[in-house]
Parts: C-alpha cells; structure tokens; sequence
C-alpha cells in the first residue's frame, strides 16, 4: 500500500466508512510503531476492559464525535496531567466540567419527570 492508498483509507475511515477488508487475524508479535498524520508517532497496546465499560466509553466517544480510543487517550492524559500536577489543557478541562453539568442536568430532569 503506497502514502496516496494510505492517505485515501484514512479519508475514508475519519468520514465514519467502514473500512475494513479481509478476514481478522490473530497476532502475537508486537505491534510495530507508526507514523500518524498528526506527526506524532502512535504505540499500539491492547488493554482489556469489560464488555459494559466498553459499551460506556464508546457511548461518551459518540456523543462527544470522537472515537473512543481518542476519548481513552485525553483521559490518560488528563490523569497523567493531574499526576504530574501540571496545568490541564483548559480545552480538556472545560469538556470535563460540560460533561459534569449535562449529566447532572440529565439527573435533575429525570428526577423531575418522574415526579410528574
């Protein structure tokens, strides 16, 4: 597959297209790093999590139109961030609290149309 071909799934992928082709295989060598177009290199590792966090994460990544390995990066950062007790992006920051407030929002709403 040649930069244009590469380029082109991408495009595609970043458009919400189904791009995958052939069968899924299985692998146990290590995943080999990368180049991104962002210009920073990605590592891939695999982390496990249960079938209903899974489910969770995806569903935040939606509503926020972001992919859900996206959303599990900002929240590493945003913990290493606070580890590191360096000043948070105010963009993440900012997202956090609107997604603080909208579930709360949420709360209150169903509290009062089940009191209706």
């Amino acid at each position: 597959m040649n930069s244009k071909d590469t380029e082109d799934l991408l495009a595609r992928r970043l458009a919400g297209e189904d791009v995958a082709r052939g069968e899924p295989q299985i692998s146990y060598e290590p995943i080999q790093p990368t180049g991104h177009p962002d210009g920073d290199m990605k590592i891939g590792k695999s982390l496990r999590v249960p079938l209903a966090m899974f489910a969770q994460i995806s569903a935040v990544a939606e509503q926020r139109r972001m992919s859900w390995s996206a959303l599990v990066r900002q929240w590493i950062a945003e913990g290493l961030a606070r580890d590191a007790e360096a000043e948070v992006d105010p963009v993440v920051e900012l997202h956090h609290h609107l997604d603080a407030a909208t579930r709360a929002l949420r709360a209150l709403e169903r509290q009062r149309d089940d009191g209706a």
